[in-house]
This record gives structure tokens, C-alpha cells and sequence, in this order.
């Protein structure tokens, strides 16, 4: 069960809180400025973020409720209307993306990427760190950020184990699992095939003004942000948490790894293949608006069925995707089309206007709500939630400045991923769990290197005043995740329907259907091979 580590207090809480919020909502009486189906709306979100915060109910379960209670409370005249972001594109989108993890982690192009960037870091402790974070970010571009994370985790532990590295005594122990996941974001937020907040983002985008944003576009925007973060996050990191040296024989078990990847089978050379040809068929979609994310996402999955290619069978797609996540996207995309068409995103952004926080203009009034967005995000992790409530509102905010609704969605997409202030973003509980490093040590490290989220920012100013010719037809894009738990020893990998990144802190992982990916074939990724006596340095 997905809530049997949660206390029945903080269940019971939850759904008091919930039915508190439903409460107030259907009492209030309609007005001119809120119409009583826009309160209803609002007290029923209210309510689901009451239930996600809590762990009251599984994710899914929470998320079917919510979609029934808006026809049972009058919001609208019938389910239909309710479920109407189960119809979206993107919703598709998600759920094919969660095949190129599947494939990639059946390859050896992980450990011949690292045994390259062993090649040039060689016994510096500081570049080996760098190596990593780079790698990560860019696998991290392309593959979701949980499966990113496990692959070079286990790389990470290899060298670790092997140098006799200590948890809470290396401080290369340390560098290497904060900068990791970091890596993994910050890549993560690049393309809008890199993570699922992107996605959801550019869903919310449509439904609330018919437009979205084109991958290519996308990419110009966010990748030079990435390629600034990365070496900053990387500088902070080392600076602050010094890596002690590493021995040149501590790196020989990823040289043997690669020693026995180097012949490139055709299951490699195949999976490389239908990957970069969707990378391709993306980019080519910005001027050929049929080839748009989705379909392209579902061409690609097909061509790994097909007879000769065999790169993916049924019954591991079926158990990678994690349908609770798929239902609860929907329903957020659901939600944001109820509350726009009932009136109460309008209703809270003329309640910011009305607060005097408009009056600071708009650079300071955007950077002020995004600062309160994140350190919100930071105690209470439910981005999903939190792109459904905010960002009709900051669009319609930006909207009354004539400024781009590319700009509140770019960037409250890279708020809600890149919180990595403290390690509550699951995508970091990976690297945490190793023990290697304490709350204290993410947080010192993090609250020095936030220049890159303001760099970010100032990256989206220049698209606003280089005018909004970013926005374009619909063309969605987004890759979930897919939560892979590891054993002690940092290999075995297990994927299996894993928690989203919007999963409420303290709900552990679920019990699903765990997948095997790795010993399915011979020439099965080397780190993936349970190891119970890792080497010592001689």
C-alpha cells in the first residue's frame, strides 16, 4: 500500500483539512468578484492539496475523488467536463516518454560516457566531480531525472566503495551525491522532454490561452541557463565541501567495465538510433507543426515494437509507467481548466494585484512570487499541485504587464524542479538515502549557488523584452520519471511505478510491480550487476 509508512494522525489530519476546505468552499455565497462554482473549485483544490500534503490517500485515489466531486458539488454540469485534461495530448506524451529510460538503461553508453570522462579528469578529485555533474546533465536532457540519477549513481558508488570512501566522513562522498541529483534537475529543465513539470507546464499554458511553446523554443531558452548552472552548482559544491584526493587505482573497476563494453551490439546501436532520431523529429517539429512532441513520443514508441527492432517488450513498458502519477497529471490539468473557467484563477490574481505587490513592477513582483513559490516548494514538495494553482494565476498577472505567458511558464516550471534547497525533491532522497551527507550539508552548499535560478531569471527578462514571438501553436512536450530504487550496494537496479516528483514529502516509495532492467540480456549494463565485494584500492 502507498500509505502504510504515513501515521494514521497525519492521515486523519489530512482529511479533516480537506473537508474543512470543501466546507468553505461550497458555503460561500457567489459575488460579482467569484461566482460560487469558482469558490467550490477553489475549496476542492484546497482539498487535494490538503490530501497529497498529508499522504491521507494514495496519489491516484486522490485524484479520482477530486475529479468526482466537482460534478457531485455543482462545479460543473457533468463528469465530461470534469475530465477534460485526461483528453490532452500531454497526457499521452507522458506516459510514452517513460520508454526511453526503459531502453537506454539496457545499454553500456553510461559506462563508456563515464570511462571518457575518467579519461580526461583522471585522479582530480574536483574534475572527477565535474565529470559527473556535466554527464548527468546531459543524459539528464534526455532520459527523466530519477533513472539519470540511479545510472550514475551507481558509477558514483563504484569509485566510492572503492577509495574507501565513508559516508559522513568523505567530502568526495559528499560532492558526488548533492551534485549528482543537482545535475540530474538542472539538466532536467533544458528540454521539455527532460522533465514532467515541463510538460504539464506547457498543458497548463494551452488550456488557459490556446498556445504553447515549441521544443526548439524551449531549448534556446532553458540550455543556456543549464550550461551556466552546472559549472556554478559544481564550483559552490567543491568549494565549500573540498573532495579529498582520489587514487588513480580507485577508477580502475569503471576502466574494466568499459574494457568489456566496447564491442557495441545492435541492441545499443538501435536504441541510440530511435532515441536521436525523436531528438531529431522534435527540433524538426518547431517548422512542421504535425511532427509536435506527442506524436512524435508515440511514433518512437511504436518503431520499439516493431518486429527487428525488439527494443522493448509490453510488460516492461507496462510496468515502467506509473499509472497513479498518470491520473493524478490529469487531474491537475483538469482541475486548471475548471478553476480558469469558473473564474478563480482570476479571482486570486486580482487578489495579488489588490495586495500592493503589483505596485513593485513587474520584474520585483515576478521574482517576489517566484521566491515565495519555491521556499514553498521547499517545505511542502507537490509541484504538480502547485504549477495547477499558480500558474493560471501568474499568467494571467503577466498578461495584464502584456508580457509573455511564456515567462510565468518557463519559469515556474524550472521553480518547481530545481528545488534542491534542502533534499526533499525525491529526485535527491536518492543520493540522500547513501547516508553520505546530512540536511546541514544540502542546505549550506544550496543557499550559496542560488545565483543560477536568478540567472534564469534574468535569461527570462531578455525573452520578454526580445518580444513573444517565443510562444507558438500547441506543440507539447515533457518526460516523467520513473522511480528506481537501488539496492545497498549501488547496483541492481529495479525500476518500477515510482512517485513523481510532486510526491508529498514522507509518503515512501510505492509497493508497484517492480521491472527488471538490467540481466534481461547478455551485455547488460556493468553497474546494474549486483556486486556484494566491491574492490579495494590496492
Amino acid at each position: 500500500m502507498e500509505n502504510t509508512n504515513v501515521p494514521m494522525a497525519k492521515r486523519l489530519i489530512g482529511i479533516g483539512l480537506a473537508i474543512v476546505c470543501l466546507a468553505i468552499g461550497f458555503l460561500v455565497p457567489g459575488s460579482e468578484a467569484l461566482s460560487h462554482q469558482g469558490a467550490t473549485a477553489l475549496g476542492i483544490l484546497g482539498a487535494l492539496v490538503a490530501l497529497w500534503v498529508t499522504s491521507a490517500l494514495p496519489l491516484g485515489a486522490t485524484a479520482l475523488l477530486v475529479v468526482v466531486l466537482c460534478p457531485v458539488l455543482g462545479v460543473v454540469d457533468n463528469l465530461g467536463k470534469a475530465i477534460g485534461g485526461f483528453a490532452s495530448p500531454a497526457l499521452l506524451f507522458i506516459i510514452a516518454v517513460f520508454s526511453m529510460p526503459v531502453i537506454m538503461l539496457k545499454t553500456n553508453w553510461g559506462v563508456r560516457l563515464i570511462n571518457a570522462l575518467i579519461g580526461w579528469t583522471g585522479a582530480n578529485s574536483r574534475k572527477l566531480v565535474l565529470g559527473f555533474m556535466c554527464a548527468t546533465t546531459l543524459v539528464s536532457t534526455v532520459m527523466s531525472d530519477v533513472p539519470c540519477t540511479v545510472l550514475f549513481l551507481g558509477f558514483a558508488l563504484t569509485i566510492l566503495k572503492a577509495a574507501d570512501a565513508k559516508p559522513l566522513q568523505s567530502n568526495l562522498g559528499r560532492c558526488l551525491m548533492i551534485g549528482i541529483p543537482i545535475a540530474a534537475v538542472t539538466g532536467g529543465m533544458a528540454t521539455p522532454a527532460g522533465s514532467s513539470f515541463n510538460v504539464v507546464a506547457m498543458n497548463i499554458l494551452q488550456q488557459a490561452t490556446g498556445t504553447s511553446i515549441s521544443f526548439l523554443d524551449w531549448v534556446l531558452v532553458a540550455l543556456p541557463v543549464v550550461i551556466i548552472m552546472t559549472p556554478i552548482c559544481w564550483f559552490f559544491i567543491t568549494a565549500i565541501l573540498k573532495p579529498e584526493p582520489i587514487a588513480d587505482s580507485c577508477l580502475q573497476g569503471i576502466r574494466d567495465q568499459a574494457a568489456g563494453a566496447k564491442k557495441i551490439e545492435a541492441y545499443e546501436v538501435k536504441a541510440i538510433l530511435v532515441i536521436g532520431a525523436m531528438l531529431v523529429l522534435w527540433i524538426v517539429g518547431n517548422w512542421v507543426p504535425v511532427l509536435n512532441a506527442t506524436v512524435v513520443a508515440l511514433i518512437g514508441l511504436t518503431v520499439m515494437f516493431l518486429p527487428g527492432m525488439d527494443l522493448l517488450t509490453w510488460k516492461e513498458f507496462q510496468g515502467s509507467v506509473p499509472w497513479g502519477i498518470v491520473i493524478m497529471c490529469g487531474t491537475i490539468m483538469s482541475m486548471g481548466g475548471v478553476v480558469e473557467a469558473t473564474g478563480g484563477a482570476a479571482f486570486l490574481a486580482g487578489a495579488i494585484s489588490g495586495s500592493g505587490v503589483m505596485d513593485l513592477g513587474f520584474f520585483a513582483a515576478f521574482a517576489l512570487l517566484l521566491a515565495l513559490i519555491y521556499l514553498l516548494h521547499t517545505v511542502c514538495p507537490i509541484g504538480v499541485a502547485i504549477l495547477g494553482i499558480f500558474l493560471p494565476i501568474m499568467i494571467t498577472l503577466c498578461a495584464g504587464f502584456g508580457v509573455s505567458p511564456a515567462v510565468p511558464t518557463i519559469a515556474l516550471a524550472v521553480v518547481v524542479a530545481g528545488n534542491y534547497l534542502m533534499p526533499v525533491n525525491p529526485t535527491v532522497m536518492l543520493t540522500y538515502g547513501e547516508g553520505y551527507y546530512t540536511f546541514g550539508d544540502m542546505f549550506k552548499d544550496r543557499h550559496r549557488s542560488l545565483g543560477g535560478p536568478r540567472a534564469h531569471h534574468g535569461r527570462l527578462d531578455a525573452v520578454h523584452r526580445g518580444g513573444h514571438g517565443l510562444v507558438r501553436r500547441p506543440s507539447l512536450s515533457q518526460a516523467p520519471r520513473v522511480q528506481g530504487p537501488r539496492n545497498r550496494y549501488g547496483s541492481g537496479v529495479l525500476l518500477r511505478a515510482g512517485r513523481e516528483a510532486a510526491t508529498p514529502l514522507g509518503q515512501g516509495l510505492p509497493a508497484g510491480r517492480p521491472v527488471p532492467l538490467c540481466g534481461r540480456r547478455p551485455g547488460a549494463h556493468p553497474s546494474l550487476t549486483p556486486r556484494r565485494s566491491p574492490p579495494r584500492c590496492s
